[in-house]
């Protein structure tokens, strides 16, 4: 009778879970997942790249010294606009002026042994044209008259040296006197003094192949700026010359200013980003068009390059596209009214494709008649906001744009419930 009663408990129990079970299976496939819309519609949509670094201006020029000395005058300050041929700074000239006092007496005295040699080589023409007449008469030997032609030979072979001397020594003078105008440095451009190095009584160095040596100053045309930036790799074969682009400054955030890009780089920029890591980017130089109040080189910018556009396209948010695996979705469309079915297929569907992971699918959820049903797309060019529609959907179609996870949740089929969202009801 124990044993009975108890049987009679247990299959009751069974009962009532199986009832409890089906009513919360039936609750949750008539529970409706609350979803946003968007409509997809037809609007301009461009391809940006976007990249930052900083304004400079695009002439300018870095003064150095081509002397090595001390700066003894000093007439230009930071911001000071000059002129071309204007005066800028001297560098102690005393070194140089002595070295040229040197060298003018160093020519004087080659002039005066060119001068000797070329009275001695007279004197050995003389010398000869006398021993040969002599000789036609007989009162001088062939030994007499061949040492008088070697006296001759030795006397322009003498003259020929002192000439060469005396060039080496003018040369010299030349290149001293050079020197010595180089201690007076001159604005070679016209601009605005953006960097000043040094100050009066401080040594400038003089540059080299490998050391370009100390830049004094430079000097800028501020009336034509550009922006250098750096582009990602993998961004940087859509850019190309002539490119529209919209240039932002860090210290200006609310103003924009029209661009075009001038320069694309070809040499890769490297710089180590992490362990073992680096980020490759190339130099992009964007001609800033509009003029700029109260501009400084160096200032950060960042620029958005238009590389593609697509004018009434069809396109939908971006936030709509969302991928899917194909084992996924042939287990959403075969689902049955059995948990134990669908356990079992899923467990099945996973095991066959553990091998090797198919392609996964991009698509977009479009609402009908309550119902989210995944549509695959082919999708073009990306803006800001929007993805250009290459096929998979018609205008006017219902798509699902929100909230991100239930997006990523959302099941091929699944009952939804549109939320009016307040951009939406302002569309509408």
């Amino acid at each position: 009778m124990t044993r009975k009663r108890k049987t009679i408990m247990v299959a009751a129990g069974v009962l009532v879970l199986a009832a409890l079970l089906a009513i919360n299976l039936g609750s949750k496939r008539g529970k409706r997942v609350d979803v946003e819309v968007a409509d997809v519609g037809r609007r301009d949509v461009s391809k940006v790249v976007t990249a930052s670094g900083e304004i400079q201006p695009k002439r300018r020029v870095d003064v150095s010294a081509t002397t090595i000395g001390r700066v003894t005058k000093l007439a230009v300050a930071e911001g000071q606009r000059v002129k071309k041929g204007d005066f800028l700074l001297e560098i102690d000239a005393e070194p140089y002026e002595t070295t040229v006092e040197q060298l003018q007496a160093a020519v004087r005295g080659a002039e005066a042994t060119l001068q000797l040699e070329q009275a001695g080589l007279r004197k050995a023409e003389y010398d000869f044209d006398r021993a040969r007449q002599l000789g036609e008469k007989g009162f001088m030997s062939d030994t007499e008259l061949k040492d008088a032609q070697a006296l001759l030979d030795m006397a322009r072979a003498r003259v020929q040296s002192a000439e060469e001397m005396h060039a080496q020594a003018q040369a010299n003078l030349r290149r001293a006197r050079h020197d010595l105008r180089q201690v007076r440095i001159v604005a070679e451009m016209s601009g605005v003094i953006t960097t000043l190095n040094v100050e009066e009584g401080e040594s400038a160095i003089m540059g080299t192949i490998n050391n370009p040596g100390t830049v004094l100053l430079t000097i800028a045309d501020l009336s034509e700026m550009e922006a250098e930036v750096r582009v990602d790799e993998t961004e940087v074969v859509l850019v190309r010359t002539g490119q529209d682009a919209t240039v932002r400054l860090d210290a200006q955030p609310d103003t924009t200013y029209r661009g075009v890009v001038t320069e694309v780089g070809n040499s890769a920029l490297r710089m180590q980003v992490g362990m073992g890591q680096e980020s490759v980017d190339f130099k992009v130089v964007v001609a800033i068009n509009d003029s700029i109040p109260n501009i400084r080189p160096g200032l950060s910018a960042s620029v958005d390059i238009g590389v593609a556009k697509e004018k009434k396209a069809l396109a939908v948010p971006i936030q709509c596209l969302t991928v899917r695996d194909p084992a996924r979705l042939a287990r959403e469309k075969r689902r049955g009214k059995n948990d134990e079915a669908q356990a079992s297929d899923t467990t099945s569907a996973d095991t066959a494709s553990s091998d090797e992971k198919p392609r996964e699918i991009e698509g977009v959820f479009v609402v009908a008649d309550g119902v989210a049903h995944f549509r695959p797309v082919r999708v073009g060019i990306a803006g800001q906001s929007h993805f250009v529609v290459l096929s998979g959907l018609k205008e006017g179609e219902q798509v699902v744009s929100g909230p991100f996870k239930t997006i990523a949740d959302l099941k091929d089929g699944q009952a939804v419930k549109v939320k009016q969202d307040a951009e939406r009801r302002k569309g509408s």
